[in-house]
């Protein structure tokens, strides 16, 4: 977990894409960042990256997104393998490839990073890349949702809601739903009201 925590605080606090004041960084930061990452730095890669993805001082490019993405976690960024394997998921800037993005959000979630969790979850769930099995879904999202994950809370009150990979029961569907919506996910506050008021 120390480990994770490090490396957010590293690719989110130290090497965030925009300014303090949140602007997109100058030209010349960019070409200071680039010329980092060109020497191996992982925080300027995985800042390249994201600054991509975004487009924030750049024009946003997916694949190019990806090349410092893969760079950075080929090294060890844990939050760039997240974001590639998301790439991979979502067919962006890369050639959509669910068993890729399984790949690299398994090897994150075996290391206990809730969101790779909540992605996999969802992955076995839809059967992306992997065999179909809510089962293994929902222990996913349990994993997830126990570090307060508002996606894994969500996706628990849907499988409790509906019987998938869980038993039915709406009043416990209702409480994940509840914490979704504690942990900020506007959808789990609406699913918490639409129970509530059914009498659950």
């Amino acid at each position: 977990m120390k480990r994770i925590i490090s490396a957010l605080l590293v690719a989110f606090v130290a090497f965030a894409p925009l300014t303090a004041t949140g602007e997109p960084p100058t030209a010349k930061r960019i070409e200071e960042w680039r010329r980092q990452a060109e020497e191996g730095n992982v925080s300027a890669q995985f800042n390249l990256g994201l600054m991509y993805f975004k487009g924030d001082g750049v024009q946003q490019d997916y694949p190019e997104a990806a090349k410092w993405y893969r760079m950075a976690a080929e090294k060890g960024e844990l939050t760039a393998q997240y974001r590639l394997g998301l790439m991979y998921r979502e067919g962006k800037g890369v050639r959509q490839d669910y068993i890729e993005a399984a790949r690299l959000l398994r090897q994150l979630a075996d290391k206990g990073y809730p969101e790779a969790q909540a992605e996999l979850g969802e992955m076995y769930a839809g059967g992306q890349g992997v065999r179909q099995d809510f089962a293994e879904s929902v222990r996913l999202y349990r994993l997830a949702a126990m570090k307060g994950n508002a996606k894994a809370c969500y996706n628990l009150g849907q499988a409790s809601e509906n019987g998938q990979g869980i038993t039915q029961d709406k009043a416990a569907a209702k409480d994940w739903y509840g914490k979704a919506c504690d942990n900020g996910q506007q959808k789990g506050c609406d699913a918490y009201r639409r129970l509530n008021e059914a009498g659950f």
